[in-house]
């Protein structure tokens, strides 16, 4: 395939695709023979990374909380260990990050952990994460819930009714 046939395929094609025709370009940038051909497939790559999150930027900007939500994990579905983070959460607000992992039978701050890379991997749907009070990094954890010394954790109530949209509700006290 010609190199013009591949720029004009970039943006048709699948994300296996497009990881093999960068890896295959980014290991013939060290060669000067095909090092200019690379370069620009890798450009192309990276500006249709771009215009992809600008457009998916621009979709969600415009929709509700709950709708991105919504959108956020039915794009890409909750895995067993992120159904059971959020069920806890939603079934006991006020626990701290230790209380929660706990009541997962884990240690330490371990639902913390797996809760804000659940939070990362779909932010580009849902919104961006605000910096963290105590520390200079993003507060993943933050973009679904809130987290005050005085109340622990909570989910944030927009996000709340769109897991419930969901089908995930918390568990009355007495089902338990």
């Amino acid at each position: 395939m010609s190199i013009e046939a591949i720029l004009a395929a970039i943006p048709a094609m699948e994300a296996k695709k497009r990881a093999t025709i960068r890896a295959n370009a980014e290991a013939k940038l060290s060669h000067p023979s095909s090092g200019g051909d690379a370069r620009r497939v890798v450009d192309a790559l990276d500006a249709q990374i771009e215009l992809e999150a600008n457009v998916l930027s621009q979709h969600v900007s415009g929709l509700p909380v709950a709708r991105r939500v919504i959108e956020a994990f039915t794009h890409q579905p909750m895995s067993e260990t992120e159904h059971r983070i959020t069920q806890v959460l939603l079934d006991n607000p006020g626990l701290s990050s230790e209380g929660l992992s706990q009541k997962l039978g884990w240690g330490a701050q371990s639902w913390h952990m797996h809760f804000g890379e659940m939070c990362k991997k779909r932010e580009a749907r849902l919104w961006p994460a605000d910096n963290a009070v105590i520390r200079n990094a993003a507060f993943f954890s933050g973009i679904l819930a809130e987290w005050t010394e005085e109340s622990g954790w909570k989910m944030k109530t927009d996000v709340a009714e769109a897991f419930s949209a969901l089908g995930l509700k918390a568990k009355l006290a007495g089902a338990r």
